[in-house]
């Protein structure tokens, strides 16, 4: 068979996810300084958040999509369905470059969406279903390997097999919502970069920190992408290795 067999591949497994843990702290503690770090110096343009929202909407003929106040630190988004960019209590009405350069970002969500981007459609699409299996479907996986290795009779073996099967099925859509969603992420960044420079809301040197906060910001995608191929992986492994 294609697959390795599981003790061989557990040592390995172990590593990479302790690798991935390290990783997502240092994303997340570079992430963190970043923003604290650039939430207190105010862009060269003197603009805030809204205002720079509104006029790239209008540099990109995006029309119809309204601004918000939302609750929270970094809890900052774009609602599709409202046509509304939320920004919190960080972003709101403030003119620091990490603002400036968050409320870049999601509105360059809004310029996907109305873009009619493939890539951003097929998420939408996805996310709902993402949100709904990444709560069981893993469980679903391991209750049909535990079927499996209990099993004495091939009856139960195979159906302990198509759970298991169900339960990757499932989890694989996870898997394809982290997929798309980097690349998407990475394209509103580059959106809202775009959108910093060609408008002149922060000079040179405030550009090059704008972007070292977005891309930290994208990396965390980068983690949670490979943690699910990493899982996913490991369902298939654990499949493959108990089956008759």
């Amino acid at each position: 068979m294609w697959y390795m067999n599981l003790g061989e591949f557990s040592g390995l497994f172990y590593l990479l996810a302790i690798g991935i843990m390290i990783w997502s702290l240092i994303v997340q503690g570079k992430l963190n300084r970043l923003v604290k770090k650039y939430s207190q110096v105010p862009a060269a343009s003197g603009k805030d958040a809204n205002t720079c929202v509104r006029e790239m909407l209008a540099s990109n003929e995006v029309y119809g999509v309204t601004i918000d106040h939302i609750p929270g630190e970094m809890t900052d988004n774009f609602n599709p369905k409202e046509e509304k960019i939320n920004l919190s209590d960080t972003t709101y009405g403030k003119n620091s470059i990490t603002a400036i350069a968050v409320a870049a970002h999601e509105c360059g969500h809004a310029c996907q969406a109305y873009s009619g981007m493939f890539l951003y459609k097929i998420r939408q699409a996805v996310a709902p279903v993402a949100g709904l299996t990444s709560k069981f479907s893993v469980w679903i996986a391991i209750i049909g390997v535990v079927i499996m290795y209990a099993s004495r009779s091939l009856a139960l073996n195979n159906m302990g097999y198509w759970i298991c099967t169900l339960g990757i099925v499932l989890y694989s859509v996870v898997f394809v919502f982290y997929l798309v969603t980097l690349p998407i992420e990475r394209d509103a960044s580059r959106r809202g970069l775009k959108a910093m420079k060609e408008l002149g809301w922060v000079s040179s040197d405030q550009y090059g920190a704008a972007k070292k906060v977005l891309w930290a910001a994208g990396d965390t995608y980068a983690v949670a992408l490979a943690s699910s191929a990493l899982t996913l992986l490991r369902l298939l492994l654990m499949r493959g290795n108990r089956r008759r």
